[in-house]
């Protein structure tokens, strides 16, 4: 028989907690998850929010059917049930928001709803808190735009057409499809040879999130042209600028992966070049990087 193992009473206690989420290890979602994951989208104005329900006046209906010109959200009960890290969900009166909505689901075993639950004109916030987002005074215009386009790509059954149309976020001026079109290319690697162009701009960009994440796109499409035994046409041309990122005063952390970038797409080709960075970057980090890739060559 196997000795019993006594967990002091201070370690039992917290050892649960271990398990349990915290509030800095909850990533919030983006606006477009927010979209793809919810049945309505009500951008709408606050009429009242002190009693049991909010009661929102319909401004304009983004994504669902719905043709009231009000609703109600049910948050009282909400904020009572939430756990304790989320964020408590409040209303003021005459605030404008988009609010990501589903129908109220019940905590009863049995699932069923009492009447007054299936009322046509009451919803519950998707995602508590994050079910609201508020508009601010300036820019709302190109927030509504990109929910627009999120619901209508969303919309889209055909996978291959809705790829097409993440990718074609990047070509875009609003900023908030750019930078949801670079996190998704990200996430489903759908960027190719041919949208390197485009990556090749805006690593260029003056917003340091969209310079970043078009350098870690053209990675990926440097390490898929490699598996495949494959090179861009104007290959050369594209590691010349890439080299002179690397170089560059771009700032480290870009110049790192404009180095992966380089070592993924010419591999020994530009061993002199990277083994020159291993040992002579002014940088710690480039330095690492491109050490790293040389390892990656192997020997000589």
């Amino acid at each position: 028989m196997r000795p019993r193992v006594m967990i002091p009473a201070a370690i039992a206690l917290v050892l649960p907690l271990a398990f349990r989420a915290l509030p800095a290890d909850i990533k919030p979602l983006t606006l477009f998850q927010r979209a793809g994951r919810s049945p309505w989208i009500i951008y709408g104005e606050t009429v009242r929010g002190d009693h049991r329900f909010a009661e929102i006046k319909v401004v304009e209906v983004i994504k669902g059917s719905y043709s009231r010109e009000s609703f109600r959200i049910i948050f009282k009960l909400e904020n009572f049930l939430r756990d304790s890290w989320e964020e408590k969900m409040g209303f003021a009166a005459g605030e404008r928001a988009v609010f990501f909505l589903k129908r109220y689901e019940t905590d009863r075993e049995d699932g069923k709803l009492d009447d007054w639950m299936k009322a046509e004109d009451l919803f519950a916030q998707a995602f508590g808190a994050q079910g609201k987002f508020p508009l601010p005074e300036e820019g709302s215009a190109a927030y509504l735009e990109a929910l627009r386009e999120f619901a209508r790509v969303g919309a889209i059954t055909d996978p291959a057409a809705r790829d097409d149309a993440v990718l074609n976020f990047i070509r875009s001026s609003n900023p908030h499809l750019l930078d949801a079109g670079l996190e998704r290319i990200i996430e489903e690697r759908l960027a190719g040879p041919g949208q390197v162009p485009e990556l090749l701009r805006l690593s260029d960009s003056p917003r340091d999130s969209v310079r970043l994440n078009a350098l870690q796109s053209l990675g990926q499409v440097a390490e898929d042209l490699h598996a495949a035994g494959r090179k861009l046409e104007n290959h050369a041309d594209v590691v010349d600028l890439l080299k002179a990122k690397a170089i560059g005063d771009g700032g480290d952390i870009y110049r790192a992966e404009a180095v992966r970038v380089v070592a993924a797409l010419s591999g020994n080709e530009e061993r002199p070049f990277l083994e020159r960075l291993a040992k002579e970057d002014r940088s710690q980090l480039v330095r690492y990087e491109a050490g790293r890739a040389v390892l990656a060559l192997g020997p000589r």
